[in-house]
């Protein structure tokens, strides 16, 4: 199981992201194992990682598009990523309009979900219909994100939109993987996301990112290239990471770490994994 995110990189001085580093973690082994860097025009995007099938890629709401969930899928592998009323265009399987919203008041449950199609925008052989799994929040999750949106707002001088507010009231996650995963399950495995946060403050703090000295494209390249491999380094002389990973959690570069310029394009596989209901023993 693996989990993809970004962070951002500035230089001394700088009011904005100079550069993203974009990050995958293997959470069995407890290693970052995939990294590219990218300057402020990198998107974040499910497509930054290689899979392997049998995967399991675990990405917050900013991975939710249309275009990057059906390679990983094509690649044999599945993903949990949170999502929002305003992500992308739910439809029913059938290809009618969804209500999200009108779902969201019928829910009786504490933990639900329900089946939609994912509106793509071009024509698919196969329609990409996935889970969506529902969880009320507590109430003082609620207030909290209710106070963050208003306080946003506010700094724009605007009213905050109902819908958000509406939304706020739920963790929405978009899941590929089968019916054998039940909706506890699949909340409970998004959860672990977290654990990269750790990772990029442990890299961050190694390599001294948060210092970058050079405002030269090439230079600033270079310097931050040379740091990540210190980092690299650093963790497995610490015994932070492991050598290697332990048997059955194979890296899908064979390698302990994959360092990738942003002109890099991950090769996918094509198959998709037979009994993906395997990965829940390994987990």
């Amino acid at each position: 199981m693996r989990v993809l995110d970004g962070t951002s990189i500035c230089h001394p001085g700088a009011d904005r992201t100079t550069w993203r580093l974009h990050v995958g973690y293997d959470l069995a082994t407890a290693q970052v194992d995939q990294l590219e860097l990218t300057d402020i025009h990198g998107a974040e995007n499910l497509q930054r990682l290689t899979y392997a099938p049998g995967n399991i890629v675990l990405a917050d709401r900013y991975y939710a598009r249309p275009r990057d969930l059906r390679p990983v899928i094509d690649a044999g592998a599945d993903f949990i990523v949170r999502t929002g009323w305003n992500s992308l265009r739910l439809l029913q399987p059938n290809g009618d309009p969804f209500d999200l919203f009108a779902a969201l008041a019928a829910q009786q449950e504490q933990e639900s979900e329900l089946k939609v199609r994912i509106h793509e925008g071009v024509k698919a052989a196969t329609p990409l219909v996935l889970r969506l799994v529902i969880r009320r929040k507590d109430p003082q999750q609620v207030e909290a994100e209710h106070k963050r949106l208003l306080k946003d707002a506010s700094k724009r001088g605007k009213q905050p939109d109902p819908r958000s507010l509406e939304a706020a009231k739920y963790i929405l996650l978009l899941t590929s993987l089968p019916a054998t995963f039940p909706p506890t399950d699949i909340l409970t495995l998004y959860r672990f996301r977290w654990q990269i946060e750790l990772a990029f403050k442990r890299f961050k703090s190694l390599a001294g990112l948060d210092s970058l000295p050079a405002k030269k494209p090439e230079l600033a390249q270079a310097w931050l290239y040379a740091r990540l491999i210190v980092a690299i380094i650093a963790e497995q002389i610490a015994g932070q990471v492991p050598d290697s990973p332990p048997s059955g959690y194979a890296n899908p570069t064979g390698k302990p770490v994959t360092l990738a310029s942003h002109e890099d394009r991950p090769e996918h596989h094509s198959r998709r994994h037979p009994r993906i209901a395997a990965v829940a023993g390994r987990l």
